[in-house]
């Protein structure tokens, strides 16, 4: 602690930081994060480029750990790109291992397989047992889930020879547990038992109570699951005695309901709405704690942002911006509100009986003049917005007013291609793109400075939900392109290309040629309000987006057109 608190710039000093950062990923990671980016900070000062690859290392767990995993891939990868000049197999094969584990959770088990077996081979180059029988560890865990059962056995077995050759207890319980949940799976029961009893045996030994309770919960899930219920109540009871004494909330929360299903089962169904009282009281507990851990992760946030703009502007221009903002945040809320009560309705005539056709026809007439009105109204509300954003002088205030006024305008040409297009269901994105990128282009025009936009979109049919959102992403992503991306240079390019790639995937790129997204940018901006609308609305689209920085900023979306 000595060494952070009377900080050099020395490797020494690197290495406390990210060690430290090691210790709180998991336990506070805001704080691990603020040691592992000083760490990486002081690393490129130095120029030490191993420390360079260590700090990139460490905070690319953190990021995982926070699940952002663009900014955790970013770090990863730059993690590799120096281990491989330094012909670092040990730690190339490390990174390849986390990211492996990445993408684990976010369920894209072809990746983690993909990379957990580029780390196995070069541990196993290396003659590293310990870290080989845990990349084969991994692997089989992936195999399970691919529902692979016999590949996932054949794995395990190969890391528990391993770990049984270097002594690694620790490490056998796991295989053996893992082995056991494998045959379950399998319905081969008395493998799975003699697995479990295994990894059991170990953890009693070892004392690791924490491991224990999760092995008494899937024996008393294999033993309910054979029908063997008396047995499976004496395990559940006994991982309710270690829940207790050791303060597992979040396993008694698995535990309690696993009880309600037995009772459920045997018919006890007096214990089994005890038994979910206690499951529901649990869960309520924590989905409590995890939002004030939330509100006080956004308050701290807003309080920082608060003081720094004391510093920098006046009271008066602080309070003109917030007003701005509270006026937006209203005007967009009731936008919403009416956009989805317009969807609701037009979903409702879609489903209405064809022998009420002449009825659905006035219907539909109904609600495309009441979008031409929403579209008029929304036309009104951006040349007030204008009209007052003329008497802001402030920069900032007025980048505000700018963006609110981008994002209105977006849903307004959606609004206008409903009423001026013969289906209340599908329209053409490619004219509807278009028209956006015309408008921003003119909204942020800059004289001093030539840009030339190229658009090549498919011609397609997407129903109004999923173009809304993809309007507002495209506003976010030209917005920021158009403000940031050419500041310093006279001309650049732009181009947005949307294609099918296959039978239920298209895909959206919008590259620009500007000086590109830092990783500092992009953590910058990672809780603004353009990137939280891209991403809840990436996510609303159940898209996969990417953000690459080469010769320029590029994004690509892959999203299900249907």
């Amino acid at each position: 602690m000595h060494i952070i608190e009377t900080p050099k710039l020395d490797t020494i000093t690197v290495n406390a930081y990210c060690g430290l950062s090691s210790e709180l990923v998991g336990v506070d990671n805001e704080q691990a994060k603020s040691f592992a980016l000083k760490g990486l900070a002081i690393s490129n000062e130095i120029k030490n480029t191993k420390m360079q690859g260590y700090a990139n290392h460490v905070t690319g767990i953190v990021y995982d750990y926070m699940g952002v995993a663009d900014s955790a891939l970013i770090h990863y990868e730059k993690s590799i790109e120096i281990k491989r000049t330094l012909n670092d197999l040990d730690g190339e094969a490390s990174t390849l291992l986390n990211i492996g584990v990445l993408y684990f959770y976010q369920k894209d088990y072809e990746k983690s397989l993909f990379y957990a077996k580029q780390s196995l081979e070069m541990y196993k180059k290396l003659n590293n047992e310990k870290r080989t029988s845990a990349a084969l560890n991994n692997i089989g865990a992936t195999y399970r889930l691919l529902k692979k059962y016999d590949e996932a056995i054949e794995t395990y077995n190969e890391a528990l020879a391993l770990k049984e050759k270097v002594n690694d207890s620790l490490g056998m319980t796991s295989v053996f547990l893992n082995l056991g949940i494998a045959y379950q799976n399998k319905e081969m029961y008395a493998e799975a038992e003699a697995y479990l009893l295994k990894s059991l045996a170990i953890q009693k030994k070892l004392d690791d109570e924490s491991r224990l309770i999760n092995t008494y919960i899937t024996l008393a899930n294999l033993n309910i699951e054979q029908e063997k219920f008396t047995a499976g109540k004496e395990y559940i009871e006994k991982s309710i005695e270690v829940g207790k004494r050791k303060d597992l909330p979040h396993e008694m929360s698995s535990v309690y309901k696993l009880y309600a299903y037995l009772d459920n089962l045997t018919g006890d169904y007096e214990s089994a709405y005890t038994h979910l009282n206690e499951y529901i009281k649990l869960k309520d507990q924590f989905e409590k704690a995890d939002r004030k851990k939330e509100m006080d992760k956004l308050e701290t946030v807003y309080q920082t942002k608060e003081k720094e703009k004391e510093i920098e502007v006046s009271n008066t221009i602080i309070k003109n911006r917030n007003k701005a903002l509270w006026v937006i945040s209203i005007i967009v809320a009731v936008l919403l509100i009416l956009a989805f009560w317009l969807f609701w309705l037009r979903y409702k005539l879609h489903k209405s009986n064809k022998q009420l056709n002449v009825l659905v026809k006035q219907k539909e007439d109904l609600v495309k003049e009441i979008h031409h009105r929403v579209k008029n109204n929304l036309q009104v509300i951006s040349s007030l917005l204008n009209m007052h954003v003329r008497k802001v002088e402030d920069p900032q205030s007025k980048k505000i007013f700018d963006d609110g006024i981008s994002r209105i305008q977006a849903m307004s040409l959606i609004h206008q291609n409903i009423y001026s297009h013969s289906s209340l269901q599908q329209l053409k994105p490619k004219d509807y793109i278009e028209k956006l990128v015309q408008q921003l282009f003119i909204t942020y025009q800059i004289p001093d400075k030539s840009i030339k936009i190229t658009t090549d979109i498919e011609d397609m049919d997407l129903d109004i939900e999923k173009l809304m959102s993809l309007g507002l992403i495209l506003n976010e992503i030209l917005s920021n392109a158009f403000k940031y991306a050419f500041n310093g240079s006279q001309q650049g390019e732009i181009d947005i290309s949307m294609k099918t790639i296959s039978q239920n995937k298209v895909e959206l790129k919008v590259k620009d040629s500007g000086k590109g997204i830092t990783i500092e940018m992009m953590d910058a901006s990672a809780n603004s309000l353009g990137m939280r609308l891209i991403n809840a609305f990436s996510e609303k689209l159940d898209a996969e987006m990417n953000i690459t920085n080469t010769n320029g900023t590029k994004y690509k979306l892959v999203f299900n057109p249907n």
